[in-house]
């Protein structure tokens, strides 16, 4: 019964069976009153919720202003994932029971070994964050004090340029903020804006790169994109899944 929930949980719909017993294993039924403070704001970050039966309100209360409600959630909503990937992030809110309440607690380490290995999960958690926030990427990671997650995948990857031109490089890495690619032109200088499709060989282009030049070693190169496409988890995942399948 417990897979079957998480299963129906927004965040955790892709994945495969073996995941789900993974992700059930470490998770762990807490019941509670209404009106228990769960955590408070400033708490250091030591697990990530959800809310299986009742309600919970996430609230930020501030002193010298009136109380701000952030969100009320019913079955099925989830909470406490800010500052899941930084070891040194505090609660950003404070969240409470507003009636009797079953919660599901997954401790933060378990977490992060769960996330690590699935890229796409913590996209999604990434992109949860910077939704639920409604900030940027730059604004989000300086708050968090956490630089913005890059998936390692080192795949052979071919760029076609707004002229036709194709160049082979590589793909070192790629993040809700930018990319990371070995390889370029030697002229791509940093601060120069770019604008190019990076795809496989002999195959149509995977991920449109619209950004600017952030810094330079060697032929390695790293790219933010531009604001219109930074923090946008859906045009990553579709792009990661494609990347890492040319990687196995």
């Amino acid at each position: 019964m417990l897979k079957d929930f998480l299963r129906k949980v927004s965040l955790f719909v892709d994945l495969d069976d073996a995941q789900l017993d993974r992700l059930a294993a470490v998770t762990k039924e807490e019941h509670h009153p209404a009106y228990q403070l769960i955590f408070r704001e400033g708490d250091g970050v030591d697990a990530f919720y959800l809310v299986r039966e009742g309600m919970v309100t996430v609230f930020r209360d501030l002193q010298g202003k009136p109380q701000q409600v952030l969100a009320r959630l019913e079955e099925g909503g989830f909470f406490g994932e800010m500052g899941l990937l930084n070891d040194k992030a505090r609660r950003y809110a404070s969240a409470r029971t507003a009636a009797p309440t079953v919660l599901l607690r997954i401790e933060k380490p378990d977490l992060v070994q769960i996330l690590a290995a699935n890229p796409g999960l913590e996209l999604k958690f990434r992109a949860e964050v910077i939704r639920r926030h409604g900030m940027n990427v730059s604004a989000l990671l300086g708050l968090a004090g956490q630089r913005d997650v890059r998936i390692r995948l080192g795949v052979d990857s071919v760029m076609e340029m707004e002229d036709g031109a194709r160049l082979s490089v590589t793909l070192e890495n790629l993040s809700l903020g930018g990319v990371g690619l070995s390889g370029v032109p030697i002229t791509w200088q940093t601060g120069q804006a770019v604008h190019f499709r990076l795809g496989l060989a002999g195959e149509p282009g995977i991920l449109d790169v619209r950004g600017t030049v952030t810094w330079r070693e060697g032929d390695t190169i790293g790219i933010a994109f531009a604001p219109e496409a930074a923090g946008d988890a859906l045009l990553v995942q579709k792009a990661l899944r494609r990347f890492l399948d040319a990687r196995r």
